[in-house]
């Protein structure tokens, strides 16, 4: 299959994605920092996941062997429905050759849980090749909105200024770290974690020591302390998610002997205290809806669950 010149404007895209955002997004997000930051997310798929050659071929040398040729795993703009198209590609979910599945990158409008069929059947018929074993949307709607569903990935959003303006413990503080001496300590805890419970695993990775290094030379590494002890550390990186832009959380961890202190709610305030952006941006997680324990620490921490991924199953 050759790379479709049959794609939609930019614009069809971000009108699509801004409608479908989340209310706190319309009332905390200004209109254009909403579509700059929509145009950049979805400019992605729309210039290189739907057009690159190069990209698909990469694409396709990483993931599982489909016997369908590169261009293949370019996204397709296809109709639903007779009055509404759907950017989509088949994907991996984590690479992984027992999940492939169809991805949903944009649409001409917001979908919703009555698209849940058509986009089972779309899949069915356009991607029968990859075997896909569900589609992959995302939503502003809550958890449980569409029937039949089952939750991945939320995001969890708040302002900087208000995160900011919210009490800690007198004893918790942090600080810019400028390496990673660190480091060996840091990944000792998300192995132990890991050791205690597998599954968790699944649900987030230890950083490198290359990455982390990267952030702290930015100042966006801090070290957590209790009463002047060493006690985990918090980071991020300036990113534009779905409407939002501001920095991503990549570290909220704690070691063992300060858990269940109540401590973790307020590492979102002590990481929005100490990166170097304006009030009106905002931090941003990725967490999974079975972490439960992340959620709700985020949602206590004055995040806002905004919406996220959803699976349908096929």
């Amino acid at each position: 299959m050759e790379p479709s010149s049959d794609l939609p404007a930019l614009d069809v895209l971000v009108d699509a994605a801004d409608a479908g955002l989340h209310p706190w997004v319309h009332e905390h997000v200004s209109t254009a920092t909403r579509r700059e930051a929509l145009a950049e997310e979805l400019g992605f798929f729309l210039d290189t996941a739907a057009r690159d050659p190069e990209y698909a071929a990469s694409f396709a040398e990483l993931a599982p062997r489909s016997g369908e040729p590169p261009a293949s795993y370019l996204d397709r703009w296809l109709p639903l429905d007779t009055q509404t198209h759907v950017l989509v590609g088949p994907r991996y979910l984590g690479r992984d050759p027992d999940l492939p599945f169809m991805g949903v990158s944009g649409s001409q409008r917001p979908l919703v849980a009555s698209d849940a069929e058509p986009l089972k059947a779309l899949a069915r018929a356009e991607f029968a090749p990859f075997a896909p074993k569900f589609v992959l949307v995302h939503t502003a709607d809550e958890i449980g909105a569409w029937p039949g569903t089952r939750a991945e990935h939320r995001q969890l959003v708040g302002r900087l200024g208000d995160l900011r303006a919210r009490p800690t413990p007198a004893e918790l503080t942090a600080a810019p770290r400028a390496d990673t001496e660190i480091y060996d300590r840091y990944r000792g805890i998300f192995d132990l974690d890991v050791e205690r419970d597998p599954v968790h695993a699944r649900h987030t990775r230890a950083e490198t020591r290359e990455d982390l290094q990267e952030l702290a030379e930015q100042g966006l590494l801090l070290d957590v302390e209790v009463g002047g002890e060493w006690a985990g550390i918090v980071a991020a990186e300036p990113d534009a998610r779905r409407g939002v832009r501001g920095a991503t959380v990549i570290e909220l961890i704690l070691d063992h002997p300060f858990r269940g202190r109540g401590y973790g709610r307020h590492l979102s305030t002590l990481l929005a205290r100490g990166l170097p952006l304006p009030d009106d941006q905002c931090l941003i997680g990725t967490i999974h809806a079975d972490n439960t324990t992340a959620y709700r620490s985020a949602l206590a921490a004055g995040r806002v669950d905004v919406g996220g991924e959803i699976i349908v199953a096929l």
